[in-house]
């Protein structure tokens, strides 16, 4: 279980370059819709290869003849996460972008455990971990708030409260995509052939999207290799979520994504890194890491 705890907070800290990533792709094809395109269909290839080194069976009849239909969406809500990422991090800076929808994973999972939600051990939403699930959304607010004012005292402008919403309801369809591709990884009895189809699920879902809504693409020339490297980390992403949820539970599966999503998160924000704007790392701010840290600590014991 610690090296699982483990792997999920590694996990998590990419997510925050992946998004930064992404979103410097979108900026070079000058659309939104297209470079989550690339993102996802990168990370299909990435998964695909990896089950054809590996031999991995996708036994994708067996589970569509057996399972309910729920268990193809955790692709669909990835796509939906993955999109309003791109769009939320030039607005609100990197830890905002991953403290606000953190919120909406820690409480979906802990909402998810209780009810039994998508075929999950059902695990009762005790005093200890209610607390700890408070502490996160009062760390989350800590980085979030505080960082707007600071990033505003730079002079850049404040976000509309609007985003905030929006990156909390991303956050709650990230904790579905956790719990949904967890027991799909059960049914197939693989973790890579469940990220696999995510990420299928994904890409075929934004091929419609971009045909739907036609983004035009302004250039690729100016686009670089190391852009399309985001899909591969939300391939990982996937896959050791989809392989730990099981073992952790939903919600402590995402509370230790949370904690790496965090971290890396200020990290980013306060050098700036990746064409982010900087907003630096106070003590109010760091405080707010520690709480969410205390947690999932609190969310493990409960």
């Amino acid at each position: 279980m610690l090296i699982a705890i483990v792997l999920s907070v590694l996990a998590g800290g990419l997510i925050p370059v992946q998004t930064a990533i992404n979103s410097r792709l979108s900026g070079r094809l000058g659309a939104v819709l297209p470079a989550s395109l690339v993102s996802f269909a990168v990370g299909s290839v990435g998964l695909g290869l990896a089950v054809l080194a590996t031999g991995t069976s996708v036994p994708w009849a067996e589970t569509a003849a057996t399972q309910p239909w729920w268990i193809w969406v955790g692709g669909v809500c990835g796509l939906v996460f993955l999109t309003l990422n791109i769009v939320l991090l030039p607005r609100i800076g990197a830890a905002a972008t991953v403290v606000l929808p953190l919120v909406g994973q820690v409480l979906g999972g802990l909402v998810i455990d209780l009810a039994g939600a998508f075929d999950t051990a059902v695990r009762p939403l005790t005093v200890v971990r209610g607390l700890g699930g408070g502490l996160v959304v009062l760390g989350a607010a800590l980085v979030n708030l505080v960082g707007g004012r600071a990033a505003v005292a730079a002079g850049h402008a404040r976000p509309h409260p609007v985003l905030w919403v929006v990156g909390v309801l991303a956050g709650t369809l990230g904790a579905v995509q956790t719990a949904v591709n967890g027991r799909l990884a059960e049914v197939m009895g693989s973790g890579l052939a469940s990220a696999l189809v995510s990420f299928l699920v994904g890409t075929v879902g934004l091929v419609l999207v971009n045909l739907a809504f036609r983004q035009r693409v302004r250039q690729v020339s100016g686009v670089r290799p190391w852009m399309l490297v985001g899909g591969l980390m939300g391939a990982t992403f996937v896959l050791v979520n989809a392989v730990n949820a099981p073992i952790l539970g939903t919600s402590l599966a995402v509370s230790a994504a949370v904690l790496g999503q965090v971290l890396v998160g200020l990290l980013i924000d306060h050098g700036g890194h990746l064409g982010i704007t900087r907003r630096p790392v106070t003590a109010a701010r760091l405080l707010g890491a520690l709480l969410v840290i205390a947690g999932v600590v609190l969310v493990r014991l409960g």
